[in-house]
């Protein structure tokens, strides 16, 4: 009787202490609950929030698929059916870009969690043309394709005038840098509208075309923190159109978010950190975007907010200028690339281009002209020391930025040999054999003039000159005055007189002449013979601190230079461009 009044006075007491453990267990987990609500109903500190807040970037754009394959996308389209940002495939796809604040929230109601979910802005929606069935989309491929290869067109032209800034340039060229960059990117543009091109041009006039609209949404960085986040997200739900609730890849996010946010409270704090962000970006200073009736600018902006400083121009017309502005104009030093004319590269003033300013150093290529002018002044007669030949002083007509000391070897020389029909350089042999001998490259010039036909002359340039294996292309020097141009007929008959030489030179020698003429007749009279620039290289006279804005194989910078070995004043000439395009032009210029 004892043995089972004990157990049952232990059962009754065991029962007693579970009932009080149950209590105790209710109790705490009542508090825990009211503490969790309270935690959740708390406001946010500005630090919490910062902390939940994430950078979105929302991309979008359009996908054409023929017979279920894409072929070429977009980032948006206008009223006339011409699109932007075109592409051949999603990988290198041109998208629209928004960038949004959004915030992690709960997974999980009432409960701190998070599991990877941004509620951020939705993105834009998509216009009609996702409705457009295959006839319309191949119309707009149609058209994008001639006016991608329209474009094209115009992009290669200003790549070329790029590329061939670059072989005539170097690193100590000031801007060198600056105009390789963009170089890099109009090639990229090139080879990008060349794949568009070929793709559009593949496309069977009997594809099925489709097209869809694509939406990507991406978690940049932690606001706080500003560490790199990177991942892509997939929409879970949208909310009245304007909010979006992703998930980033992985279902997960970062170690330091916990959040008591919900779906409602996101919206609410995207809305209010809009409100920063679009303060912020107001009060910035310095950099501008301005669009104007002939493009858009990019850069900074004076008090009276013209253009001043660094600045982009992308106009209207396909053109480009980078560089320096005053008073809204571009004014120092600047570039401008367009499809349609030469680059011109160098100082501005007040919007108009000067000419490009050369450093001058021991890395370039120099020569200079003889004549029986350096053997014969005022009756006395100078013979030239061989041995001595250093080039000294680039003359005094302007200044020029020289780095280090003038004391340049002679690379190339030109001695005249005829003038017209009657006269003869006595001393041509004798030089031009003393020019091989030193191993400088030599050629010969003729002077043109007024007085006889281009044929002749150039007959008798052939007859009485002497070529060998690897003398330079021969030259014809045209400088008459006006007065001598309008007596023998005009313009128009200067020309009709240098093609014959230049063909009948041609005919005979198989080498192609060069041209030598000042700045002010290349740009009257070679600007309307294009047959004539096309062929021969251009040698071009201009004496003054900028370089001619011509194509050009050589610069005659001044008539007053100095040369060690030689009596009195000798022309100096720059070659255009470095060692290696000086090697090219032996190459492909001289008697083989």
């Amino acid at each position: 009787m004892n043995a089972k009044r004990n157990i049952t006075y232990r059962a009754i007491k065991l029962r007693r202490l579970a009932t009080r453990h149950k209590r105790l267990c209710f109790i705490v987990g009542e508090v825990l609950l009211v503490l969790l609500l309270a935690w959740q109903l708390w406001p946010l500190s500005d630090s919490e929030t910062d902390r939940l807040q994430v950078d979105m970037l929302i991309e979008t754009y359009y996908e054409v698929s023929a017979d279920g394959r894409p072929v070429f996308t977009f980032a948006d389209i206008n009223d006339t059916a011409q699109v932007s940002g075109g592409a051949v495939d999603a990988d290198s796809a041109v998208t629209r870009k928004m960038q949004a604040p959004g915030f992690w929230v709960n997974r999980i109601a009432f409960f701190p969690s998070c599991f990877g979910r941004i509620i951020t802005y939705s993105a834009p929606k998509p216009k009609d043309v996702v409705s457009w069935n295959s006839d319309r989309l191949h119309q707009m491929l149609f058209r994008q394709f001639i006016r991608s290869e329209r474009e094209l067109i115009g992009l290669q032209r200003m790549r070329n005038e790029l590329h061939y800034y670059k072989r005539k340039h170097g690193v100590s060229d000031y801007g060198y840098n600056q105009i390789s960059e963009f170089s890099a990117t109009i090639d990229r543009q090139v080879d990008t509208l060349q794949s568009i091109v070929d793709t559009l041009q593949s496309i069977s006039p009997k594809a099925n075309l489709t097209i869809r609209y694509v939406t990507r949404y991406t978690a940049l960085k932690a606001s706080k923190s500003g560490k790199a986040i990177n991942r892509q997200c997939t929409v879970k739900d949208t909310y009245d159109d304007m909010f979006s609730l992703v998930q980033v890849q992985g279902h997960s996010s970062p170690i330091s978010v916990t959040t008591r946010l919900t779906i409602t409270d996101g919206m609410s704090r995207v809305l209010e950190r809009s409100q920063v962000t679009k303060k912020a970006v107001k009060d910035t200073k310095g950099i501008v975007v301005v669009n104007d009736s002939t493009g858009t600018y990019l850069g900074q902006v004076d008090k009276q907010k013209h253009y001043s400083g660094l600045g982009k121009m992308y106009y209207n017309d396909g053109a480009y200028y980078e560089g320096y502005w005053k008073d809204g104009q571009p004014d120092g030093f600047g570039f401008l690339v367009s499809p349609t004319d030469y680059m011109k590269a160098g100082t501005w003033k007040a919007g108009v281009f000067k000419g490009e300013k050369l450093t001058y150093d021991a890395n370039r290529i120099y020569g200079i002209d003889l004549s029986r002018y350096q053997h014969e002044k005022d009756g006395a007669k100078f013979n030239i020391d061989w041995n001595k030949l250093r080039i000294t002083n680039l003359g005094t007509a302007t200044d020029k930025k020289i780095v280090g000391k003038v004391d340049y070897p002679i690379s190339f020389m030109y001695i005249k040999s005829t003038e017209g029909c009657t006269v003869y350089n006595g001393y041509f042999a004798a030089d031009y054999a003393m020019a091989r001998k030193k191993g400088i490259h030599v050629g010969a010039y003729h002077f043109f003039s007024t007085t006889s036909s281009g044929r002749q002359q150039a007959e008798e340039f052939i007859r009485k000159t002497k070529f060998n294996k690897g003398d330079l292309a021969p030259v014809l020097d045209v400088e008459p005055t006006e007065a001598q141009i309008a007596k023998m007929g005009g313009g128009g008959v200067l020309l009709s007189n240098v093609r014959q030489w230049v063909n009948t030179v041609y005919s005979r020698l198989k080498i192609r002449p060069i041209i030598y003429i000042s700045q002010k007749q290349a740009n009257e009279y070679l600007s309307t013979a294009p047959d004539i620039t096309g062929n021969c290289l251009i040698w071009v006279a201009r004496y003054g601190e900028y370089q001619p804005n011509l194509k050009l194989a050589i610069w005659q910078l001044s008539s007053d230079g100095r040369v060690s070995g030689i009596h009195g004043y000798v022309d100096i000439n720059v070659f255009s461009g470095y060692k290696d395009q000086f090697q090219e032009f032996l190459s492909a210029h001289t008697f083989k």
